[in-house]
């Protein structure tokens, strides 16, 4: 027997052995979801619970930042916290405020967050960077320590594994979008 009729028949021996089943999938790598629609400003302005004047003002600018940045609303249950902490729920929607002045990233945050409702994303991942081309301190990131604070839809923020930015990004953990319209 020669060498391609035993490879033909161990192959067509494997392909019939093989019929039906489905590859795994490897669950290793975030799934991100293509960024959604932008609904018209309008109905995102309708539909935010909150607004730009308190939330979003740097009237007065952060001076410490801790390295981790954490927090969560009381009454969240532990277990929840620590998948959130580990990075362990899908990532459905991302912002990026790398380069970004601190007008033009609470700007892009509160667009965002209005994405987010409005497409009912749950679990988001923010970017915010480590503050190395600041010149002496980290300036966006304590903002979005803050800005984040302030929003009742956000549950929850811890920073990121290092696979997803380490310390220079947060994954957040936003309401359910109501249902009931008022």
């Amino acid at each position: 027997m020669s060498d391609d009729s035993t490879k033909n028949d161990e192959e067509s021996l494997f392909l019939s052995e093989m019929r039906g089943v489905t590859p795994l999938k490897p669950d290793n790598k975030i799934k991100i979801k293509k960024k959604p629609k932008r609904p018209p400003q309008q109905r995102i302005e309708e539909s935010a619970s909150f607004t730009i004047d308190d939330v979003f003002s740097d009237a007065e600018m952060v001076d410490d930042c801790p390295e981790i940045l954490s927090f969560a609303r009381s009454g969240l249950q532990h277990n929840v916290l620590k998948k959130l902490r580990q990075g362990k729920f899908p990532v459905e929607h991302m912002l990026d405020l790398h380069g970004l002045t601190v007008q033009e990233a609470s700007a892009e945050l509160l667009g965002f967050l209005g994405e987010c409702e409005a497409a009912g994303v749950r679990h988001a991942i923010i970017i915010h960077g480590k503050g190395f081309r600041s010149r002496e301190k980290p300036v966006i990131k304590p903002m979005v320590n803050r800005w984040l604070k302030s929003v009742d839809k956000v549950l929850a923020f811890h920073s990121a594994q290092a696979r997803d930015g380490g310390n220079g990004a947060v994954y957040v953990l936003l309401k359910k979008a109501s249902t009931v319209d008022s």
